[in-house]
């Protein structure tokens, strides 16, 4: 078989930014899951995944971000709203299809930007990081509404609906 660990990576993060705007676009963003609005958990994640998946030197950032904004610990005075949780998805989605094309197996094995991991590593990182998130907020979704989000496992998924 001559299948490249590119392709399936690619595959499964258009799944994983498909399941990123589902959450999104599903959660009640003002509903406080362990002390911290739903908006924060997909903010944050959706901001390391910005900075970490491609690279620090890839990182795009949100025109609204301000200092500790990403950090679940520290509260904010600021709100984001689904338009633009949805508006940063956008860019990081369309930043992350370009790193993707542009990724080639060797890649995978190289240390970046004095970083200690390998790119594979952080690839696979994120992908842990952002479903961790994805999945509680989800589950704030079922708990509110007793409805299942639907979760794309391929690139072929995502023209699914909201919820199965």
């Amino acid at each position: 078989m001559n299948m490249k660990l590119v392709d399936v990576i690619s595959d499964r993060t258009l799944a994983l930014l498909n399941n990123f705007e589902r959450a999104i676009l599903t959660a009640n963003l003002e509903y406080i899951l362990y002390g911290v609005p739903v908006w924060k958990h997909i903010y944050h994640a959706l901001y390391w995944f910005d900075y970490w998946f491609a690279g620090p030197d890839k990182f795009c950032g949100a025109e609204f971000h301000e200092e500790g904004l990403q950090s679940l610990d520290i509260p904010s005075d600021k709100t984001l709203s689904k338009e633009q949780l949805l508006a940063y998805h956008k860019a990081v989605s369309e930043k992350t299809k370009d790193f993707l094309a542009g990724l080639i197996d060797d890649m995978l094995y190289e240390k970046t930007e004095n970083q200690e991991d390998i790119r594979m590593q952080r690839i696979l990182g994120q992908f842990c990081h952002v479903y961790n998130h994805i999945g509680i907020v989800h589950g704030s979704t079922i708990i509110e509404t007793g409805k299942w989000p639907y979760i794309a496992a391929h690139a072929r998924d995502i023209t699914k609906g909201l919820f199965y």
